[in-house]
């Protein structure tokens, strides 16, 4: 409790003065200055603060699969806040596929507009499709790689999931390979959760999947692989 509270005190307070008094640069900035200058010096602090004050560490496995001469889809579980920042260490341009209401959130909903997050209205799952295919291809002519979370929300730790098809839709779209991801945030940052545990995150990627497969088999395989990874961590 004593470690959870000193965190709160040591990163919200200036995770959000930083955004604020960065806010007017992101109006000048290009798109990838706001990820790589903005967004990935917060992602930075917010590791020191996990790792100094929560005793929280993490490791990331696999990393060679994200190496590729086109842009990739990333398809990850979704446990905790933490893996919405730690992708910034990993790309300097990358589109987000996030929830509509964020951006309705003061300061942060501007930074999601900038950043070029792709909102998705959770309320209607054929427009949502129809939202990702568009946005996923602009994305595509950007030559920026797509981070989805396709169980479409938070889920606990050592939960199962089937994921949402909408992954399928821009992986059949764009004709992009797929590279799948686990991540066990959980265990130490758990959703709706004030407290944080200590502990080791560990976020695993999975050969990339081939493109050309059929929704089925598609499917079958991403469940599969995100779930072969969790079996093993």
């Amino acid at each position: 409790m004593i470690r959870s509270i000193l965190f709160s005190i040591a990163f919200w307070p200036l995770f959000i003065l930083y955004i604020t008094i960065m806010l007017p640069v992101t109006y000048f900035a290009s798109q990838q200055f706001v990820f790589v200058k903005i967004y990935r010096i917060c992602t930075k602090y917010l590791l020191l603060c996990l790792k100094y004050i929560c005793n929280i560490h993490y490791k990331i496995e696999n990393k060679e699969y994200l190496k590729s001469n086109t842009p990739i889809i990333i398809g990850c579980n979704h446990q905790s806040v933490w893996e919405t920042f730690i992708f910034s260490l990993l790309f300097s341009e990358l589109s987000i596929v996030i929830k509509k209401e964020l951006l309705d959130l003061p300061i942060a909903g501007l930074y999601f507009r900038r950043l070029g997050c792709i909102p998705i209205d959770r309320s209607s799952p054929i427009v949502a499709i129809k939202t990702l295919v568009k946005s996923g291809e602009i994305a595509y002519k950007k030559n920026q790689n797509i981070l989805i979370f396709p169980n479409g929300t938070r889920s606990i730790d050592d939960e199962h999931t089937e994921y949402k098809v909408g992954i399928y839709a821009i992986y059949n779209h764009l004709n992009l390979q797929v590279v799948p991801a686990h991540v066990d945030s959980g265990k130490c940052w758990a959703r709706h959760s004030f407290i944080k545990h200590p502990g080791i995150i560990t976020l695993k990627f999975n050969k990339p999947i081939e493109t050309g497969l059929s929704k089925a088999e598609f499917m079958k395989r991403f469940n599969h692989e995100i779930n072969s990874m969790h079996e093993k961590k």
